[in-house]
């Protein structure tokens, strides 16, 4: 099982898991985002932006992060029960992550499923990993996928309320209904993610439920401020004969040493 909960100072979420949950996840998403890496794909950025969160889930299990104990409901008599000695604690394992990123991640993965698909259809071998992977690989991985996604989400009505939420769901609803042919993030401009991390970090603790309720409507409904940044980062692309994830953009990278959680 996966759980997410918002930070102390609500900077982020705190990812949570045991190993097998870990590593299963890990696997699924590098199964799921595939052995390509072309600037070409038009989920380029929302892909990579899950490997990101993918490589702290990685090194989280592998004991780079936290370490936590959590109660397993062993009892001396089921102890007796069973003739064994049992461990009273599991493992569980954990890393903190931005909320804007795992908000973003959390609502943009779904929309990437299909065009994720051949990744099961066409590597009947995979040699970088040498298992087979096949269909019903793709539908254990969304549903692990979608298991962090939802995590995420709870964590974050959580945070912002009922309310809130439903605000938010509302438009994550309309976004699926088979009459709407948009692909909010079809070539989506993920630097927009890092303008929103660092606007969040730099609110007060106090005033950051009502600014992650604002960043999560805006990433499910992108405002002018996005379509302008992405005609902008479009148009330089356009002139240094590059793509955009190409181009230099330190403004966007200015991230502080320390993250306060």
């Amino acid at each position: 099982m996966i759980y997410a909960k918002p930070t102390e100072n609500l900077t982020g979420v705190c990812v949570e898991g045991e190993f097998q949950d870990f590593y299963e996840l890990v696997d699924s998403i590098y199964s799921m985002t595939g052995p390509e890496d072309s600037y070409d794909d038009p989920y380029w950025g929302v892909k990579n932006r899950l490997l990101g969160v993918c490589y702290d889930i990685r090194h989280a299990y592998q004991g780079d992060r936290e370490i936590l104990f959590a109660d397993n409901n062993v009892t001396p008599e089921l102890q007796k029960w069973h003739g064994k000695v049992l461990p009273k604690e599991n493992v569980h394992y954990s890393v903190n992550i931005l909320f804007p990123e795992a908000v973003f991640v959390a609502l943009s993965v779904e929309e990437m499923f299909a065009f994720c698909r051949e990744n099961y259809e066409i590597y009947k071998n995979d040699e970088l990993f040498q298992r087979n992977i096949g269909l019903h690989d793709y539908i254990k991985d969304q549903a692990l996928i979608k298991l962090f996604s939802g995590a995420v989400l709870k964590a974050l009505g959580d945070v912002i309320g009922p309310e809130g939420f439903k605000s938010i769901y509302k438009e994550i609803e309309r976004a699926k209904s088979p009459y709407n042919f948009e692909h909010t993030y079809f070539d989506y401009i993920t630097y927009y993610v890092d303008k929103c991390n660092l606007e969040y970090l730099k609110t007060d603790p106090a005033k950051r439920p009502d600014k992650i309720r604002n960043i999560a409507k805006r990433f499910v409904k992108p405002p002018e401020s996005y379509f302008k940044l992405k005609r902008d980062f479009e148009y330089s692309a356009k002139i240094e004969h590059c793509s955009i994830y190409e181009l230099a953009a330190p403004e966007f990278e200015n991230y502080p040493e320390e993250i306060v959680w």
